[in-house]
């Protein structure tokens, strides 16, 4: 439901088209914006976009591009994070924002807080709820809209800039722009506005089940004083801004599952890879050099969340991961194997539900046992495989996004020889 307010202007540009100095007045602008304010306060932080507080002193925007003017090789690297194609480039996630649904309903505001989480991104304001009911959100004109910053979906503005000030880890007083320290940039709390949303709206059949934050929360790796920042972002000693010395900074890959997003951004993707190690590790447990011919045998293959401080797989709840492991006799022929989905089942409809959920705990570990009889001669050969995928086949389908987006990869493929005596 709109204001009149915005009602006039819209109906302005369906008439007349929409002008550049069509514009709400100072009086107008504060007032949507302090509606806004207010209506964000009573809603949980995940429902809330991001308040940067203005342009800061000594800058003519918001945008990573003016961000990078300086901080180059920050800004390369952003470009192509995760972050940076939180948005359009990620056509999963406009596949589920325009999924249709009945009615007038539309709840697409809510998952816009997190993939365009500055308030600057957001095209309108929501200033209210009609009759209290989420998908039936009240809409103003946001007067701060900036359609290129929106293209850059998580922008650097979004974890950097709060009361018009850059937030950084020194606050340089030499910058050409108002900086201030500031210690949660290297907490979990930072992460976790976007990547802890869990919640059930049942009369809208929909949920949020993103529990990566209250996973980590409960993990060794908290209870060690790890954060999130020590995996997703290395260190990396270098020049802030070009020209300078050298000092601490941090890479901004935000590396995770390594998927890409869409084919063609697959070579840079693989380039960093190399950063990141896989969070399973895979290995076959107590391992003899080799086996009793026509013997009985139970080979134990160990699957270890060794790297992550998070549940794997986390974050969306479709993704999962396969195992497959076999040994084979010479001819090629199976004598054992193991094939296991590690992940979370859903039901979507009528009503979410979780089905069952087999995810690996941080440094949980899971055996799994292979039996066979070992042949008379010859060679055996063990093989194994591990993927990861962010979307199954029948959701890669209803979507149609075949050809459009990279639905999984291997990271892990092994092959050796266990001999026979």
């Amino acid at each position: 439901m709109c204001r009149p307010l915005t009602i006039t202007v819209l109906l302005l540009c369906l008439l007349g088209g929409c002008r550049d100095d069509l514009e709400l007045s100072e009086p107008e602008q504060q007032s949507a914006l302090q509606r806004s304010l207010q209506f964000a306060t009573s809603q949980p932080h995940y429902l809330r976009p991001v308040n940067s507080g203005g342009i800061p002193a000594g800058l003519p925007d918001l945008k990573a591009s003016t961000c990078g003017a300086c901080h180059q090789e920050i800004y390369q690297e952003w470009r192509i994070s995760t972050h940076a194609r939180a948005y359009l480039d990620d056509p999963q996630f406009i596949a589920e924002l325009n999924k249709p649904r009945e009615g007038d309903s539309d709840v697409r505001w809510m998952c816009h807080n997190c993939h365009t989480p500055l308030r600057e991104q957001q095209q309108q304001l929501v200033t209210g709820l009609h009759a209290g009911k989420l998908d039936r959100a009240v809409y103003e004109v946001n007067p701060s809209f900036d359609h290129e910053l929106q293209k850059e979906a998580v922008t650097c503005a979004a974890c950097h800039v709060r009361d018009g000030v850059v937030l950084g880890p020194f606050g340089n007083s030499d910058a050409p722009h108002a900086t201030r320290k500031s210690e949660e940039l290297l907490s979990p709390a930072l992460c976790t506005a976007c990547h802890q949303a869990q919640a059930h709206f049942e009369d809208l059949a929909l949920a949020c089940a993103f529990d990566t934050g209250a996973e980590f929360e409960k993990s060794p790796y908290a209870a060690e004083g790890f954060t999130c920042q020590q995996c997703h972002m290395p260190k990396q000693q270098r020049p802030l801004v070009g020209g300078g010395n050298p000092r601490p900074t941090r890479r901004h890959w935000f590396g995770g599952s390594m998927i890409a997003k869409q084919p063609v951004f697959e070579e840079e993707i693989a380039a960093i890879r190399p950063h990141y190690p896989e969070g399973l590790t895979l290995f076959w447990k107590d391992l003899p050099k080799e086996l009793i011919a026509g013997s009985a045998n139970k080979l134990r293959l160990v699957a270890y969340n060794e790297h992550a401080g998070h549940s794997l797989p986390t974050g969306d709840p479709e993704r999962f991961i396969l195992i497959n492991a076999s040994i084979k006799n010479a001819k090629g022929e199976v004598l054992s194997q193991v094939s296991e989905r590690i992940g979370a089942r859903w039901q979507w409809s009528p009503q979410p539900r979780k089905l069952s959920d087999n995810r690996l705990a941080p440094r949980e570990r899971r055996i799994y046992q292979l039996s066979f009889t070992a042949p008379q001669k010859g060679a055996l050969r063990l093989e194994l495989e591990a993927s990861k995928w962010r979307i199954n086949d029948a959701n890669l389908d209803y979507h149609q996004l075949r050809g459009k987006t990279v639905p999984g990869r291997v990271f892990f493929r092994s092959s050796q020889q266990l001999k026979l005596r």
